[in-house]
């Protein structure tokens, strides 16, 4: 349960543990067992007063504890279900986000480095794409997924946000594994648009495949490779920008260079509005309610309450 259609409703427990703690005080929760005893008559039932004894304390509670479900029952509790309708029509993006060491180690977009800005405007990226899938994959001298297609928005934003230059332990800039996995993750998608976002700001230096030929993979799957050269040509790091130019220019994408953080979150607003679904579809949000489970446990309890004033509350001798 995460959500209440009503929640200022729940503010009426308040009163409810008022009129509880007074009840309390007063002693009116204590009351006595009403019966006649034979003083000479040894008593065999002990046990059976005990419990009489302990079931009239607890059927004084019952009352507010039905209210209590009555209050919950009229919050309209509930949950809310987020779902993304026929995602075969929308677009599916693979996310390649370079973590090595000259992301974070840079000087060129202090005071922050290349890798926080990045992260933080991939974030925004991110929750603007409601209507598609997105995947991630992590990379400095290996390539690895983080996460398949998927539309859950908030574990990918908590991904990226935990994304470190620690994250991988192999040295190095594998543009060529990075893609080709990422190409692996997008080749049985039905989507009408298949695009890879790779962000780095290296050359590719290891790795078991160079970046030109994982491309034709990518090509051949129909599969448009946007890449990103982040930091200045003439920076600390040395970056290839023609063979991310080739890369994207053999996919039918676009290469960008994002030499601040201001051009880079530009060129993401533009890859956003060049890669648009043409009929988006919005995410359905259903609301499972409870109110009905809350009203059954409101009479249950009214039942009990009733039962507990019949027997063996009263005693009759």
């Amino acid at each position: 349960m995460d959500y209440f259609e009503r929640p200022l409703t729940l503010l009426f427990f308040l009163p409810l543990l008022l009129i509880l703690l007074f009840t309390y005080l007063k002693g009116a929760l204590n009351i006595s067992l009403v019966g006649k005893w034979d003083r000479n008559e040894k008593s065999s039932n002990d046990l059976k007063t005990e419990i009489r004894f302990f079931l009239k304390r607890t059927g004084a509670f019952l009352p507010f504890l039905s209210l209590s479900f009555v209050i919950l029952a009229a919050a309209g509790p509930g949950a809310k279900h987020r779902f993304i309708p026929d995602e075969t029509y929308g677009i599916d993006i693979m996310i390649a986000l370079d973590i090595s060491g000259s992301m974070v180690n840079s000087y060129d977009f202090l005071p922050n480095n290349r890798l926080s800005v990045s992260k933080k405007l991939l974030q925004e990226f991110i929750k603007k794409r409601e209507s598609d899938r997105i995947g991630l994959v992590l990379f400095a001298g290996a390539a690895y997924l983080q996460s398949p297609l998927t539309s859950d928005r908030t574990a990918l934003t908590e991904l990226i946000a935990e994304a470190e230059d620690s994250s991988i332990d192999e040295q190095g800039t594998a543009i060529g594994d990075a893609l080709i996995l990422s190409t692996y993750r997008l080749k049985k998608s039905k989507a009408t648009s298949k695009i890879i976002v790779i962000l780095t700001d290296g050359v590719s230096n290891t790795g078991k495949l160079d970046p030109e030929t994982a491309s034709f993979a990518s090509k051949a799957y129909g599969i448009k490779v946007y890449s990103i050269g982040i930091g200045k040509e003439m920076g600390q790091y040395e970056i290839n920008y023609d063979s991310l130019r080739a890369i994207s220019e053999q996919t039918g994408g676009t290469f960008f260079r994002a030499e601040s953080p201001e051009d880079l979150e530009t060129i993401l607003k533009e890859i956003d509005h060049l890669e648009k679904d043409p009929l988006p579809s919005k995410p359905i949000e259903l609301v499972q309610t409870y109110f009905s489970d809350y009203l059954f446990w409101v009479f249950a309890i009214l039942l009990l309450d009733g039962i507990f004033k019949i027997w063996p509350l009263k005693e009759v001798l």
